[in-house]
């Protein structure tokens, strides 16, 4: 892989094929030293990218960490039921890592970035910004320490 669109492809790809069935759970791990602004933009689009692979509509999210602290976990429950993991922690790690697990009801599909040389881009190096009320639902969680709804209502 040279880029993380290329990793997005195959992803997407895998699971055109159907080799793995239904996705029911995405892990998606990635490290970085961003701004705090920067980081919440990579979540909201880490977030969408793990529901599009879903293909469900995200009805909740719950937040621990800061990005103060270095460390921010969500815990994404989307309507038909399946859910994800999305983890950034402040670190230089190895290139620009980004660890992925996708569970299927017939397989699952890994990447660990591990030893790669560096990509070419990160999550921040995208030219369209994250969804707002993506955003908006990550602040939430973040502030509030409980399980916030797509919808505005806890």
């Amino acid at each position: 892989m040279n880029t993380l669109a290329d990793l997005h492809h195959a992803v997407q790809s895998t699971l055109a094929s159907k080799r793995l069935g239904t996705p029911v759970f995405v892990r998606y791990s990635f490290h970085g030293q961003e701004t705090a602004a920067a980081v919440v933009q990579r979540l909201a689009r880490a977030t969408k990218t793990a529901c599009d692979w879903l293909g469900q509509v995200l009805d909740k999210v719950y937040a621990t960490g800061s990005v103060k602290g270095g460390q921010v976990s969500l815990m994404l429950e989307c309507r038909g039921g399946a859910t994800a993991v999305v983890t950034w922690i402040r670190g230089a790690g190895r290139g620009h890592g980004v660890d992925i697990l996708l569970l299927g009801n017939n397989g699952a599909l890994y990447h660990d970035f591990g030893n790669e040389p560096p990509w070419d881009e990160t999550l921040a190096d995208s030219k369209d910004p994250a969804d707002k009320e993506t955003l908006a639902l990550i602040d939430r969680a973040l502030a509030s320490g409980r399980p916030e709804s797509a919808g505005g209502k806890p």
